[in-house]
């Protein structure tokens, strides 16, 4: 159980700005719609749609990308919605909302080499501007093989 005091630290942690409360709204939705929107459609058109779509601004995009986390990680955390909690979501979340400024925003997927058609497929995904990485690159000893997207 929570009590009074560590919720009310937790909120001010959370909430820095009246605009963090709309903006925490519309990523919970985004976490919770983002796996079956993409199971209803094609990832190219997916993509196409998240990158034309309005990001709240900010000065740079590290202050951007501690914005989205910050507010992105209560979501993650619910009972429920941890299985959401993979870099594929964490990265689709910041392609989605991270404020790249004047840089270009890059998706990264990526699949290991070397599993059997039987296999269960393994990769990751993370998300770069102007080739600066946001959220973590991949640490697999197994080769990874870059996704061919374009969904400008």
């Amino acid at each position: 159980m929570v009590g009074p005091r560590r919720l009310a630290r937790v909120l001010r942690r959370t909430f820095r700005r009246p605009a963090d409360v709309w903006l925490t709204l519309r990523i919970g939705w985004f976490v919770w719609r983002a796996p079956s929107d993409l199971a209803g459609r094609d990832l190219p058109s997916f993509l196409h749609r998240l990158r034309r779509a309005r990001r709240p601004t900010a000065p740079d995009p590290a202050s951007a990308y501690e914005r989205v986390a910050r507010l992105r990680q209560p979501w993650l955390r619910l009972p429920g919605w941890r299985d959401r909690n993979t870099c594929y979501v964490r990265a689709l979340t910041l392609y989605r909302f991270l404020d790249p400024g004047e840089g270009d925003i890059e998706l990264h997927l990526a699949v290991e080499d070397g599993y059997d058609a039987g296999d269960r497929l393994h990769g990751h995904a993370w998300v770069s501007v102007d080739s600066v990485t946001f959220e973590d690159r991949p640490t697999t000893t197994r080769r990874l093989l870059p996704v061919a997207l374009d969904p400008r």
